[in-house]
């Protein structure tokens, strides 16, 4: 007598592996060059697991884009000023700045381009979808608040309220230009440290880009 097989859930696999090996073939690969077969070969589980944890590969990478944008927003989230901090480390590590809010908004930028660059596949990820007209990467933002550039709107908003930065600044402009150079080192390392010069990229590098940036912003306010 032949056993009828049974339906139901497939058999438990790892899915953040699922999640990993996705990640860096939708990187290297593109989202449509990586299918669900090679996915789940290199993940040690069966195209069925796939459908049943994400439904398709549209779900995995709508999973992959919102896990990463809720953990960069929490990174940067955590230099808020209402939060508490040490403020005698954060002098100690921004001596160039006198204004703790300053120092705060620093270090958040700081630690959202190392976090964004240590996950570079995910920003690889989106420039693929969006050269080849995909629509993954907007509806993610979107989804998501459209990740930390409101945040630094708000910190910029609350600036210009503090008298810090004139009134008629720019913070869509001002907000590009600090994001810009995060995400174009995420893209292509070999840009920044073979045309532009630079040794290494690690948060000493996000260290000197953001403290230059923030001199540059601040270059009028008197208690730098």
């Amino acid at each position: 007598m032949v056993k009828s097989k049974k339906i139901g859930r497939p058999a438990e696999v790892d899915k953040s592996k699922i999640l990993k090996v996705a990640r860096s073939l939708f990187a290297e690969y593109g989202f449509s060059g990586a299918s669900t077969r090679k996915i789940a070969e290199l993940s040690d589980c069966n195209v069925a697991m796939i459908s049943y944890y994400f439904k398709n590969k549209d779900g995995l990478l709508d999973e992959i884009l919102d896990q990463y944008f809720q953990d960069v927003l929490k990174v940067y989230s955590r230099f808020e000023k209402n939060h508490s901090h040490d403020q005698v480390k954060l002098a100690q590590e921004f001596p160039e700045f006198n204004d703790p809010e300053i120092r705060l908004f620093t270090k958040a930028l700081c630690e959202f381009g190392n976090y964004a660059y240590i996950n570079r596949e995910i920003h690889q990820i989106m420039i693929r979808d969006s050269m080849s007209g995909g629509k993954m990467m907007l509806n993610a933002l979107v989804k998501n608040d459209y990740g930390v550039v409101p945040l630094i709107h708000k910190n910029l908003q609350q600036f210009i309220h503090d008298k810090k930065l004139p009134e008629d600044s720019d913070i869509n402009i001002i907000g590009l230009a600090l994001v810009a150079p995060v995400i174009a080192t995420c893209i292509s390392q070999q840009v920044a440290t073979k045309i532009h010069g630079l040794e290494k990229i690690d948060e000493h590098f996000f260290r000197r880009l953001f403290v230059q940036q923030v001199r540059n912003l601040f270059s009028n306010y008197k208690k730098l």
